[in-house]
């Protein structure tokens, strides 16, 4: 069962009505709600299908001389960011955040749902609250970015009962596009998954709120941080659906104190960083799974640099880090002071040069303190001396991210 903060108020709603109640259709009346679901489902599935072709279709012209690379179907595509993503890649992994925090704005309604009874084959209704909120994200530019969260939630003595509610069909309103098609997926950062109407709802439910990736007019490309307006449908004779309004993210330190907060460090803060205004040094930062560890990350680093007589320098570090952490994290820090081109020589145990501590405000900006404390000759910094620096990862106002973990 989903820990829900509306408990109080479901519990209100199982004693002033009942949870499930029968809706007698008739064969005429079952027919039509079956033929309205199933049309939402059909559009649904026609927005799942790739633009340009379907998959007979190219199995037919892998056939012909003029294979496209549409058609070349035998080989899986290279990865490439979804371009039609409604958050940061790194805002969300599977499972999705149960609850909401209790500080955060969350927007809940009682809605009814249809609901099935499999030992008879009938249907009815069930009242359930549907509740929204944002999970703040990355947001490296002038706005915030969020991911919006649907939760679907039954009355706490119906749990995991038969009769179920069915999920309902769902449409969305922004601006000058009304009533269209959303895509809410039951785990973040896919691209075609999406949840049909008529879905058992055993028990309660989290989603999110995705856009297809299509350009199709039953549709839109929406921004979910922008107001918007989401309405429920059950599909009975004379529904017209059950409404939910939700302004614009703005977050503040009170509302969303996450969205003020370093980001979590991940395998999405992977890559290159340097001070763009000054060329010539930088850092590889990676962040590494450690097998059979779930509790942990591996942080790595190196820092191309130079000595006090202007020649290449290189600092290594790595640390376990927990999982989820935001920083900052302090990484001890060594130096080669040996060694010979592509690896002719081994340098033995390297020598300790200080620590550096790191954290990420964003996923274009991490920031380091270098506290250097060996006293050997010939090696950079100041002993004792710590030295702080912000570095980035951008290309013009975009946060440049690995191929395949674009971070926001």
């Amino acid at each position: 069962m989903r820990k829900s903060w509306m408990g109080t108020l479901g519990l209100l709603l199982a004693l002033a009505a009942p949870a499930w109640a029968a809706d007698a259709l008739d064969g005429a009346q079952a027919g039509a709600r079956s033929l309205r679901v199933a049309e939402q489902n059909a559009a649904l599935t026609r927005l799942d299908r790739r633009e340009g072709g379907s998959r007979a279709a190219a199995v037919q012209r892998s056939g012909t001389a003029a294979l496209t690379a549409a058609a070349t179907a035998s080989e899986p595509s290279p990865p490439f960011a979804n371009s039609y993503r409604a958050y940061p890649p790194s805002c969300l992994a599977d499972p999705l955040p149960f609850d909401t925090p209790t500080e955060a704005p969350r927007y809940a309604k009682t809605v009814r749902l249809a609901s099935f009874r499999p030992s008879d084959g009938t249907y009815g209704v069930e009242d359930v609250t549907i509740t929204l909120w944002r999970v703040p994200c990355s947001s490296s530019g002038q706005f915030y970015n969020s991911a919006t969260l649907l939760a679907i939630d039954r009355v706490a003595s119906q749990e995991g009962k038969t009769p179920y509610p069915l999920f309902p069909g769902v449409a969305l309103t922004q601006g000058n596009n009304t009533l269209k098609l959303v895509r809410v997926a039951s785990e973040p950062n896919t691209v075609l998954s999406h949840t049909n109407v008529d879905s058992p709802l055993l028990v309660s439910q989290v989603f999110v709120l995705e856009n297809f990736a299509s350009t199709d007019s039953t549709t839109a490309y929406f921004d979910f941080n922008l107001p918007f307006t989401i309405t429920f449908y059950n599909y009975f004779a004379g529904d017209t659906g059950q409404s939910i309004s939700v302004p614009t993210y703005s977050p503040t330190q009170a509302t969303f104190p996450n969205a003020f907060r370093n980001v979590p460090i991940s395998g999405y803060l992977s890559g290159n960083w340097s001070d763009p205004a000054k060329g010539g040094e930088g850092m590889t930062v990676q962040v590494l799974e450690l097998p059979g560890n779930t509790t942990q990350y591996l942080f790595t680093f190196a820092w191309f640099t130079y000595d006090p007589s202007g020649l290449p320098y290189w600092l290594f570090g790595g640390a376990t880090v927990p999982a989820g952490t935001r920083g900052p994290i302090t990484v001890d820090t060594v130096y080669s002071p040996g060694g010979s081109f592509v690896g002719g020589a081994s340098v033995g145990t390297l020598p300790k040069w200080g620590t550096v501590s790191f954290s990420f405000p964003d996923c274009g900006r991490m920031n380091f303190t270098a506290t250097k404390s060996t006293t050997a000759a010939g090696t950079p910094g100041s002993t004792g001396v710590g030295v702080s620096r912000q570095w980035s990862r951008f290309i013009g106002t975009d946060p440049l991210s690995m191929n395949g973990i674009s971070c926001e």
